[in-house]
Parts: C-alpha cells; structure tokens; sequence
C-alpha cells in the first residue's frame, strides 16, 4: 500500500512539471507572437508615416509646377504674368504666403508658400509644414531670365543625388535632438538637416532612410520636370502674343522680315576675334537681325536704333540737259549723301562748262533695316516740292513752280516737276521712298546743289515694345523661336508661293489638321534641348527634331512636321503664321 501511494505521488509531481513545461513554452510562444505583432505593426507605421510625407511632397512638387506654368492663377493673384516657369519665393515667417523677394541665399529657404501658389495647408507625417528651397535664377524676378534654356543650380548631393534642379521640396519630419522649434520657429537649422550654406544656393544632402541624425525627406523639381509643363504654355503664348508681330508686318510691307541667322560664329563686331577659334557666341539682343536673303533661322527681334541712308543717280534720257536738246546726267561728278535719324543731306556738283546743264535727278532715301528687323513705315516725309535747296554758297534758290528744283520761266521744254512716291517700296535693299526732279542749271547754281530732306525718326511696330510681349523679349525666349518664310515672301519677292515641288515654293506642315502645304510663314517652338546640348549653339540639331531638322538643314527643304511622337524624342511645337 505504501509504495503504491509513492509511486502516485511520483506521477503527480511529473504531472506538474510537464504542466509548467507546457506553460512556459506557452509563454514563450505567446510573447515571440507578441514581439513579431509590435515589430510588424511598428513596420507598418513606418510605412504608411512615410507615404503621408511623400504624398505631401508629390502634391506640392505638383502645385508648384502648376503654379508656374498657369498665368491666369498668377494674374487672379494679382501677381504679373510676365515670367513663364518662376516659381515663388518660400514663406519665410510661417504665414503661407511668399513675400515676393528672396535676393538673398539664406531667403530662398523656408516654407512652402502654399496660399501663394493655391495649394492645401501641406503637412509631413508628423505634422509639420513642408519646407521649400528654390534656385537663384528661376525665382520670379525681372532680374532673372527664365526659358528653356535656363539651369537649375541648386545643389543635391547624398543618396540620391541630381543635377539641373529648379527647386525642392521638404518633409522636415520630427523635431530631432538639439532642434527647438519654439524658440526658433522660423530657422531652417531647427527643421532641416544636410543643409549647406553656400553662394548662390544651398547644397542639400539626400539619405537613405531616417536615423536619430537626419531624417529629412526630399523630393526635387529639375528644370525638364518644370519645362515639361511650361512649354506647352509658351508655345500658346506665342501664338496668341507673338505670331501676330508677323500679322502686323506683313500688313504694314506685304511681306514678312528676313530671318535672323540661326547662330553668330566668327569674327566681327561682337564676335571673336579675328583668327581665333569660332565658337557660337552669345549674343545680345541687338544681335538678333535679319541677313538678305535669309528664308530660316530665328526672329530678327533686334532692338538697334534704324538708320537712313540716301543715293543720288541720274535719270539718263529724261527731258534735255542744254539747248541743243542733249540728254545731261551728273556724269562722274562726285555725290555725297549723308543721314542722321532725322534728315538726308545731298551735295551733287553737275556741269562741265556748259551753264545750262540741267540734269533729271532721282534721290532715294532707303530705310535699309526695314526687311532686317520688326520695322515700321516712318511718316510723315516731307513732300518734294518743300525740300531745301541751296547752291554752291549755300544761298537758297528761288521758288519757282517746281518747288526750286527747276525754273518754270527758263522756256526749255519738257519741264520735270519734282515728283515723290507714293509709298516706301520694300525690296531686298531696305524700303525705298523715291524723289525725282530736274535741277536748275548750272549757271544759277555754281554747278553744285545741296538738297536737305528731313526725315520722321524710324520706329519699330508698336507691337513690338507692346507689354504684351515683354515676357518674350524679357526671358529671351526667341532664343528658342525658329522662324520660317516662303521665299516668295520675303522683302523684294513676288509676294506668291506655290505648293511643292514648284518655286518659289510654300512650306508644307505634316500632322496639321488644316491644308498643309501652302504656309508662307512659320514658327517653330523648339524648347529645351533633348539631346543635353550646352546653348547658345550655330547646330540646328541642338534645337530641333525630325523633319523640322532636315528642313533647317536644307536635306528636305519646306518640308516641317508638327509636335508627333514622344516628348522625349520631339518637342518641337509648330505655330503656322499664316495662311
């Protein structure tokens, strides 16, 4: 009986011992589950903390790029529209809103101007208000000069470095060791790490992952990101704005203005020097003028003063030069002309030893930049009945019928009258206003004459210095303007052109959704360079795509295409000026 009670009482204590195993292991497995839960479910909010921040910053890299590509926000904001792709400067006291003026480096940091550019109040996952860094040279400002060719020059470095950027934009997320966003609310230095002071632009430094040092989430807008929204505007900007300069031309001279060249190599004034190497030089505005007989390049938007000049021929045959009837020219006596912008001065000396030489003249007063730039006609001119004449001592010559170009009373038929003509001729020289008259002989004048015709200042088509065109001319973008004429339609053509293959012949444009093959003019927005060229460059292929390129290269000469294919193979935007 007794060992039978011992050996149940040696299960029983087996029994307790299995049942404590069993609770143990229980145990263990129990906080293994636990521990794999919290792990799994602190994972999970790490995720899901880094989505929150990085769908903040995707939503303000998009209102910023909408911002600068969308005029019509700006000019609801009171804000000028003369700047395609600025963007605004940071808020800089945590008000949400830009304060227009960030001259300085350290002011090109701060928050991101949310009311400014139409966005939401944006917040990182830990609640704070994203930051915003932008480059020296695509904040709105007149001093910058904004188009496709234009740079980004802020600095990323790190984990993921990039180049060319425009701007960026900065989840802070929370605050770390060392950083008081009380006391400095507004400095960057309590929010932002990997941030490097320098001159022009801050350097910023990209990581990985977050860690207890930095954990700031970047996210960068290149120039491609920002040009890729604002050309599109540009290219309907200059079909609204610019396209009717050429309108306004064409009205004015029946033709339209030779092309500038596409690019200046070489010596001359503004050029390299003379034997030295010829690179493609960067030229001023001024520079942008029109070469006879130039059909293809870009606009001739020069802003040089226009010029006069003058020449005096004879018109052999007209009317008698002496008694015998005998046709007098002025011979190989020596005739200067002279012009100011505001008269043409002709000293012409005549006779040689006959006193009643009389000679039929013609003077034509040329306007030589009107086919080369955006000229406009100059009015009024002074009738050639009103000019001033004087002889050889500079004593007036008397009025007579014919305006003191010849005397009515001298008997000698036919008289020439002084004649004007109606309207400037434009031809390849420059647009031509003509007088003609015969001189009072030799006699009366000591054979030399001086005539003063005063002239109206020259002017550009008031299109031209429009306001509505300042942001073109201002951020320079005919940089990346090509221009196109028939050349039965440039100064001193038979104003016609003809569908291909005849001449002259009429630009074609595929994918147009009009008749295609009679465009007397055209213009081609090419946009930022796709091939990572450096501009200026004299190479159409470091501005234009496909046919457009074969075209300025004379392979298939009139022959442009419009934007078709992908953006990253063709970006060229044809804007047909007419018909």
């Amino acid at each position: 009986m007794r060992l039978r009670g011992r050996i149940g009482e040696s299960v029983s204590v087996q029994r307790g011992f299995a049942l404590i195993a069993l609770l143990a292991l229980a145990a263990l497995i129990s906080a293994f589950l636990i521990a794999s839960a919290l792990d799994l479910t602190s994972a999970g909010n790490s995720k899901e903390r880094e989505g929150r921040s990085m769908s903040a910053l995707r939503q303000a890299k998009a209102a910023l790029i909408a911002y600068a590509a969308n005029e019509r926000w700006q000019a609801y904001k009171l804000q000028v529209t003369d700047q395609p792709g600025g963007l605004p400067c940071p808020d800089n006291n945590d008000t949400g809103a830009s304060p227009g003026i960030c001259s300085a480096a350290a002011d090109r940091v701060g928050r991101l101007p949310w009311k400014t550019i139409g966005s939401e109040d944006l917040r990182d996952a830990s609640g704070e208000r994203l930051w915003y860094a932008v480059s020296s040279n695509f904040y709105k400002n007149a001093a910058n000069i904004i188009n496709s060719d234009t740079p980004g020059l802020l600095t990323i470095a790190g984990a993921a470095p990039a180049s060319s950027v425009v701007a960026v934009v900065i989840a802070p997320g929370a605050a770390l060791s060392g950083q008081d966003r009380i006391a400095q609310h507004n400095d960057p230095a309590a929010y932002l790490e990997g941030v490097t002071a320098s001159t022009p632009d801050y350097g910023f430094n990209t990581i990985a992952m977050p860690s207890g040092t930095a954990n700031d989430r970047l996210l960068v807008i290149t120039q491609a990101d920002l040009m890729a929204a604002v050309e599109p505007v540009v290219a309907a900007r200059i079909e609204r704005e610019v396209n009717p300069l050429l309108g306004d031309y064409f009205t004015t001279w029946g033709r339209y203005p030779f092309a500038a060249p596409f690019d200046i190599t070489g010596a001359g004034p503004g050029r390299e020097p003379q034997g030295a190497p010829n690179p493609p030089v960067d030229r001023t505005r001024s520079a942008y003028t029109g070469a006879s007989p130039q059909t293809k390049g870009l606009l001739p938007v020069t802003n040089d003063p226009l010029t006069w000049s003058a020449t005096v021929t004879s018109i052999v045959g007209q009317g008698t030069g002496a008694y015998k009837g005998t046709p007098k020219t002025i011979g190989s006596n020596p005739t200067i002309c002279s012009t100011t912008s505001t008269q043409a001065t002709c000293t012409i000396n005549y006779g040689d030893g006959d006193g009643d030489d009389r000679p039929d003249i013609r003077i034509d007063v040329v306007l030589p930049n009107a086919g080369m730039a955006f000229a406009d006609i100059p009015t009024p001119l002074i009738a050639a009945t009103s000019l001033t004449i004087v002889d050889r001592d500079g004593n007036p010559l008397s009025d007579t019928a014919f305006g003191k170009w010849s005397a009515a009373s001298d008997g000698i038929p036919p008289q020439f009258p002084p004649t004007q003509s109606n309207s400037f001729v434009l031809q390849a020289a420059g647009a031509v206003f003509t007088y003609t008259g015969r001189l009072q002989n030799s006699h009366d004048t000591l054979q030399r004459v001086t005539i003063t015709i005063p002239l109206p200042v020259p002017s550009y088509l008031p299109r031209l210095t429009s306001p509505n065109l300042a942001w073109f001319i201002s951020n320079q973008w005919y940089r990346q303007t090509y221009y196109a004429v028939s050349p039965g339609f440039i100064p001193g053509s038979g104003g016609a052109c003809n569908p291909l293959p005849a001449t002259p012949s009429c630009l074609k444009v595929s994918n147009f959704p009009v008749q295609n093959d009679n465009k007397r003019a055209i213009l081609v927005f090419a946009g930022r360079a796709l091939n990572g060229s450096s501009r200026p460059s004299a190479s159409p292929a470091n501005y234009l795509e496909n046919a457009n390129l074969t075209a300025a290269l004379d392979t298939t000469p009139f022959v442009y295409e419009h934007r078709a294919g992908v953006p990253t193979t063709i970006n060229d935007r044809v804007v047909v000026v007419s018909p």
